[in-house]
């Protein structure tokens, strides 16, 4: 059985936050870095058998 990658990026800055579900981990790394590079806090989760879980990239 394959298990499909889905990660939830939450990027949090000034009020507002906003949500990204991904299926990629190459296209997460990417916002991932963007994200920091532009100083905004980043929160990333891996979804593992129904459920999320913090994820390392």
């Amino acid at each position: 059985m394959q298990q499909t990658l889905a990660f939830r990026l939450t990027i949090g800055g000034e009020g507002n936050l906003r949500q990204y579900h991904l299926h990629s981990r190459w296209l997460a790394e990417v916002y991932v870095q963007t994200y920091l590079r532009l100083g905004k806090p980043v929160n990333i989760e891996q979804l593992v058998n129904g459920c999320w879980q913090p994820a390392n990239i």
